[in-house]
Order: structure tokens, then C-alpha cells, then sequence
């Protein structure tokens, strides 16, 4: 199971969009068995997916020991399950770091060790933040994707999560740094100067890049948030659409 991340530590700049769109590609375009995991405790992502809430959640399996099979949802989509996230994370969270009669950093890992032959790929979902959910997610991560605007602050985020990154790295070696993924790309001078910004970090940037969307896209994106339905089913042949396609494409080639 290939397990990638999406993150970066600055909120807003579209890693729940990009991620779910990814998992609705690679599961009914693809024919691929995916396993998706809400890290966010505000668990945007579960409910597109369509989370039940009497059902258990990631809080369970950092703080309660159940198994990944114990807290195991179905999707709308017959190809993806998911593991949804509360705002119990919060709590989860102080709970696993206070806690030193366990190794920490690998529950998330060893959870997803008894079903992880059941899917060709997980993604994972994280929060703007770097906590024991995010270190347990980058435990068990192949590869990271870091989405980012084009704006100074999300910059400097890209920066600080490399640190974190290398702190993991340590334990998981497989762990790395795909690529950089630019989200509402817009062609304007100050892009190209903070585009080299980013590669004279060291950072690889994807030559794909999420377009922003024009007045009608937008319209279209907020119709399949309403419906949870991905931006696919609503308007394939949108600009943003077959950029995540393109994106997706030069990931898996």
C-alpha cells in the first residue's frame, strides 16, 4: 500500500480538496482500492465521504487501541473506505503525548499494519498543525506532498515542515518529500519569483499546478461540496479538473 500525505502548515490552501478529488480519480477512474484518512479534526473530508457519527473515528485508535477494522467506514464510492476524524483529536492528541508507556509516534502504523494489503493506496489528510496525529500519520507516509498558494505565508510553512519531516525521517526512513503541488496557480510575475523561492529552498516543484478557478469553476466546486461529489462528476472538463487529472498522472507515472 502506497501511503501518501498532504500537508503543509498553513490552513486554507485546498489539501482537503485536492485530496479527496485524488481519491475519488485514483478509486472510480482507476479501479483502485484506496484507504483515506481524515486527520483534520474538522473532518471536512469525512463528511464528504459521508462519515457516520456513531460510528468510531481516528480519536479511537490513538487513544483507545482499536483496530483500524474496528473504526472502518464505507464510502458512497464502492472503491474507498475511509477512517473519518472528530474533534476528539484534540483531546488525542495531549492524550498520546503524555502518555511514555508506548512508542508514540507508531499507533497510527501498527493499527494500519492488519489491512494495509487490502488497498493499492492510502492518503492522508492532515491538519495546519504538527502534533502526535501528524507524527503518527508521517510514521506510516511514503511520500509527502506539500500543497501550497503561491503567497509568502504558505512559504514559510513549506519551510518549517521540512524540519518536522526530517525529525520523522529519522524513524521512517522511506519517508520524503515528493513535490511541492501549487494550488490557484495564477500567472502573474510575483508566481515565477516565489516559484524560485521554493526550488532555492531545495524543494522539487510538480510541473503540474492546480489553475485558480474562474467564476463558473467556482460555481461548479461549490455544487460537488453541496452534493459531495468530486469536481469529476460535476464538471470533468473544467481547467481544475484536468489539472488534478495532469497532477495525479505525473504522481503515479
Amino acid at each position: 500500500m502506497k501511503t501518501i500525505s498532504f500537508i503543509n502548515l498553513k490552513g486554507g490552501v485546498g489539501k482537503t480538496t485536492i485530496s479527496t478529488w485524488m481519491a475519488y480519480l485514483l478509486a472510480e477512474s482507476w479501479d483502485l482500492r484506496v484507504l483515506f484518512i481524515d486527520n483534520d479534526k474538522q473532518g471536512n473530508a469525512s463528511r464528504w465521504l459521508g462519515a457516520d457519527e456513531n460510528k468510531g473515528t481516528l480519536t479511537n485508535i490513538l487513544m483507545d487501541g482499536a483496530s483500524a477494522r474496528d473504526v472502518l467506514q464505507k464510502s458512497q464510492y464502492p472503491n474507498i473506505d475511509f477512517i473519518a476524524a472528530d474533534m476528539g483529536l484534540i483531546e488525542a492528541n495531549y492524550s498520546v503525548a503524555a502518555n511514555e508507556n508506548i512508542r508514540q509516534d507508531l499507533i497510527l502504523k501498527n493499527a494500519l499494519e492488519e489491512i494495509s494489503a487490502d488497498y493499492a493506496a492510502c492518503l492522508i489528510d492532515n491538519p495546519p498543525d504538527i502534533n502526535m496525529s501528524v507524527f503518527n500519520a508521517l510514521a506510516c507516509t511514503d511520500d509527502v506532498i506539500i500543497v501550497t498558494l503561491l503567497e509568502t505565508d504558505s512559504i514559510e510553512g513549506i519551510r518549517k515542515m521540512r524540519d518536522q519531516i526530517a525529525d520523522v525521517q529519522r524513524f521512517n526512513p522511506r519517508l520524503s518529500i515528493k513535490g511541492v503541488l501549487v494550488n490557484q496557480y495564477m500567472a502573474y510575475p510575483e508566481a515565477a519569483q516565489l516559484s524560485r523561492e521554493i526550488e532555492d529552498e531545495g524543494f522539487s516543484l510538480f510541473q503540474s499546478r492546480i489553475s485558480y478557478a474562474t467564476p463558473m469553476a467556482k460555481r461548479y466546486i461549490l455544487a460537488a461540496s453541496r452534493e459531495r461529489k468530486s469536481i469529476f462528476e460535476v464538471c470533468p472538463n473544467c481547467r481544475v479538473a484536468r489539472d488534478v487529472l495532469r497532477f495525479a498522472e505525473e504522481l503515479f507515472q
